[in-house]
């Protein structure tokens, strides 16, 4: 073996720098598991804080906004027992002719006697704040919706040229064969206003949609997907009672899913 090859010494590792190395990856490593743990719970309990402040934020408005006095009108507590109120009628579930609601006339239409209180004061004080609410039409009942189904289906075929089956699917979404219209149950209203243009697009319509719940209607059809299939319209108000539609109201839930959510509790 030569001298050069004799001379040479193994290098000595610094066993120091690399354990203090290996300290610092395995304390960074658990700093990012416990972010990564704690992270997710700081999130939920933000989110939490959120909606329990936004739900509080929505009572103290919707006390502000409500225009009518306790005293002035309430709900008759006997209409939370009607079997009807949350009972959504389509094609699934729908209504026998034999069924035929108890009406009363009010605002010039008939309507059901426990919603005629809440029609005349919503009227009325759309009014006073500069809006002439026309109440267009309330009840309907089975003849009449078959009536209109059926002229409905042979004007859309006459102008679309289509056949049975898809004249009706298409009609359908807009004014239900009879049996399956809300109309027949006596707590639907028909609402608009004189305008050139959409109602939708009308400060009546705002203001309408923001203090229904103070009367106890909601809007039946909005624009979220309905169970029923009925397309969006923003004339057709259902009465439900205050209490279920401030209820509809926090929850951010139309007709169709607080059924759903009632029937889950």
């Amino acid at each position: 073996m030569s001298r050069k090859l004799r001379n040479l010494k193994p290098k000595k590792v610094n066993r120091g720098a690399f354990e203090e190395q290996k300290q610092r990856e395995e304390n960074a490593a658990q700093n990012q598991r416990a972010l990564l743990f704690i992270l997710p719970l700081v999130m939920l309990a933000i989110l939490a804080v959120g909606i329990f402040f936004g739900f509080k934020f929505y009572q103290n408005t919707a006390n502000e906004l409500t225009p009518v006095a306790p005293s002035e009108y309430n709900d008759d507590a006997a209409l939370y027992d009607n079997p009807v109120l949350l009972k959504s009628v389509n094609s699934a579930s729908p209504l026998k002719e034999s069924f035929v609601p108890e009406v009363t006339e009010s605002c010039g239409i008939e309507i059901s006697p426990v919603a005629a209180l809440g029609l005349e004061k919503l009227v009325s004080d759309a009014k006073d704040n500069g809006y002439d609410l026309m109440v267009v039409e309330g009840y309907v009942s089975y003849n009449d919706q078959k009536e209109r189904y059926e002229s409905a289906v042979r004007e859309y075929r006459k102008k679309s040229d289509v056949s049975l089956v898809m004249a009706e699917a298409s009609v359908k979404k807009e004014t239900p064969p009879e049996g399956e219209s809300e109309q027949q149950t006596g707590l639907v209203v028909y609402l608009t206003v004189k305008t050139d243009g959409k109602f939708a697009d009308t400060t009546a319509y705002a203001w309408l949609t923001r203090h229904c719940v103070d009367y106890g209607f909601i809007l039946r059809y909005p624009e979220k997907e309905n169970a029923g299939g009925i397309a969006y319209s923003s004339h057709l108000f259902r009465y439900v009672g205050r209490e279920y539609a401030y209820k509809m109201r926090a929850l951010d839930m139309n007709f169709d899913e607080f059924i759903a959510y009632m029937a889950a509790q």
